[in-house]
């Protein structure tokens, strides 16, 4: 049987030496695809632990990919892909926590298996849900409910589309007092003066504190940009890669990201998902150059990609080449020239918008600390934590990147104004940072674990499944007694919504999330086109034959799907759970007939 010595007076937990012991064996190959581990219970008697330390570790292995769980049979290695060259960048020298606290956020401690969700029913119930569920291909409409209201003079009861602020979200009084602080200390040409390109030196400096400690990413102050909110920054990183190369979009996705990058005059292409998350033969067909993805907890299915998923991607983005194309017009978008992809320009854009609250075991490490060719951009902003009205947002650029960017790009001014980047900085160094996302984690921790208790005991209880719980601030709802084709579950997921609307309830049908581009006909688009790739009679017949083949890897997945909904529950106020989840459960039932 496996053998490993557990230091029991580390500072790092038991169960988390055990999970680096596995993960280290499994990533050498000493462990090897389809080989068993012990039983739980055998292998803690062996290691003289807790069956709750070996369930843990057993756990986080599950939630990363390198493990799979066979029910009434035990646990398997997964083929975990590629072996690649300077693969992992991931600290080893740091701690990697998960700062839980109490309901004051008074400390920080490691994400204990026992500590992962309030009360031991709910550690149990998100546990299993978080390893639970499929995604499903959906499009969003950020609008909404066209035509559909909670009615003149009413606020919605409940908006899951995470569109409504959630109350409490900044802490106006914590910033006071460090905004005040400094004032006081900061002499005022200090406070006034702009900041260079990449943003005030200090705060870079937290950001990378920050990032070491809890996304274990070792990256220098240099490395980072900061802007006003990611919508800019990818702005810039379109000026930074170039204009002529293509990118891709998950599909399903964030329409405003399409958008984004269509105003600023690239080619971009939607990539098709499964369960794992991107399909690789999705992205050599869309034959694009860098890849907007969101692996920890993907928007909007909530898929968590595996590392035989994450090491594939970077496998493709550090030594892919793209099948040439034929001929040389075949790239031409909007009458300019689009290269072919090669290695030397392959991206991988990592969006982590809300690593901070992953409520189901350790936070699962970052693309870009696992790249160790300098082809991940990391992005991130404080809107999930401070707000969405609060616009600061930074990226993590490869080390050649960022010289690139201080050469080419050194002439901006920093978006951001001094005086908040200092209030920011100032705010993470004292921990009061860390303090409000412990509280803001453990009202959301609540807030969720109420909504499922409710939902699942409501008369469409049976009917419901939720998958992907626990992983972020949205999960899916899925109906899992109905089955139909794309058009038949958008049917009834717009039906539900429209009868919870009316009632002050605002669902988001996972049948808006599809990038529209990809069908016939589709509202805004021609049946000839494609987002950023449009196919009219007087374009060259190989631009015709490009847009075709992205179209048909778009449609990949759209079979037959159950009806499910995005719930993005951070603005739920808990006293109103009850009402909400009665509303809901009506407007499915009465679907249901």
């Amino acid at each position: 049987m496996l053998t490993y010595a557990l230091n029991r007076t580390a500072r790092e937990s038991l169960y988390e030496q055990l999970y680096r012991a596995l993960r280290l064996d499994i990533e050498s190959g000493a462990l090897g695809a389809g080989d068993r581990l012990p039983s739980k219970r055998a292998f803690a008697k062996h290691l003289g632990v807790s069956v709750v330390t070996v369930e843990g570790a057993y756990d986080q292995l599950v939630a990363e990919g390198y493990v799979r769980a066979v029910p009434r049979s035990g646990f398997y290695v997964q083929e975990i892909g590629p072996n690649l060259t300077s693969f992992s960048r991931i600290s080893t020298s740091v701690e990697v926590k998960v700062p839980l606290g109490d309901s004051s956020g008074a400390k920080s401690a490691s994400c204990r298996p026992e500590a992962r969700i309030s009360g031991n029913d709910g550690v149990e119930k998100l546990e299993k849900l978080a390893r639970k569920g499929a995604p499903f291909c959906i499009a969003h409409s950020e609008e909404g409910l066209a035509g559909v209201s909670p009615g003149a003079g009413r606020k919605w009861l409940a908006d899951f589309t995470g569109a409504m602020a959630p109350e409490g979200v900044f802490p106006y009084a914590a910033w006071a007092r460090t905004l005040r602080r400094v004032l006081a200390d900061e002499s005022e040409r200090t406070v006034l003066e702009a900041s260079g390109p990449q943003g005030s030196p200090r705060l870079r400096a937290a950001i990378a504190a920050h990032l070491r400690g809890f996304r274990g990413m070792e990256v220098h102050p240099d490395q980072i940009v900061i802007g006003s909110g990611a919508q800019s920054l990818y702005g810039l990183l379109v000026q930074l890669l170039g204009r002529n190369l293509a990118y891709g979009v998950e599909d399903p996705g964030y329409p405003r990201l399409t958008r984004i990058y269509e105003s600023n005059d690239v080619a971009v292409r939607p990539i098709a998902l499964d369960g794992e998350g991107p399909v690789l033969e999705a992205l050599e067909r869309a034959r694009i150059d860098v890849l907007h993805c969101t692996p920890s907890h993907q928007f909007p299915t909530g898929i968590t990609v595996p590392v035989s998923r994450r090491r594939s991607l970077l496998e493709w983005a550090q030594s892919g080449v793209a099948a040439p194309e034929d001929g040389a017009a075949a790239r031409e978008i909007r009458g300019r020239s689009v290269k072919a992809s090669s290695a030397q320009s392959r991206y991988l854009i990592e969006d982590d918008f809300d690593c901070e609250f992953r409520m189901a075991g350790r936070p699962v490490p970052p693309l870009a600390a696992l790249d160790g060719a300098g082809r991940v951009i990391y992005a991130n902003t404080f809107s999930k934590t401070l707000g969405g009205a609060f616009r600061i947002g930074y990226m993590v650029l490869p080390e050649a990147l960022a010289e690139r960017f201080r050469d080419r790009l050194g002439f901006y001014a920093c978006t951001v104004g001094a005086l908040e980047q200092l209030t920011l900085a100032r705010f993470m160094e004292s921990g009061d940072y860390e303090r409000h996302v412990n509280r803001q984690r453990t009202r959301y921790r609540r807030r969720l674990s109420a909504l499922i208790d409710v939902l699942a005991a409501s008369s469409a209880g049976d009917h419901l499944h939720f998958a992907n719980a626990g992983a972020g601030l949205h999960f899916l709802m899925e109906v899992r007694s109905v089955e139909g084709d794309e058009r038949d579950s958008a049917t009834f997921e717009e039906r539900v919504a429209r009868r919870a609307a009316i009632r002050g309830v605002r669902l988001a049908p996972l049948g808006r999330y599809r990038f529209t581009g990809c069908e016939a006909g589709a509202p805004g688009r021609s049946s000839n086109e494609t987002v950023g790739c449009r196919c009219e009679a007087r374009e060259v017949e190989g631009a015709r034959r490009v847009c075709d083949e992205v179209r048909s890897g778009c449609s990949e997945g759209r079979g037959r799907r159950r009806p499910a909904f995005v719930m993005s529950f951070s603005s739920l106020e808990e006293e109103t759970i009850p009402e909400v989840a009665g509303i809901v459960s009506e407007a499915v039932m009465v679907e249901l007939g």
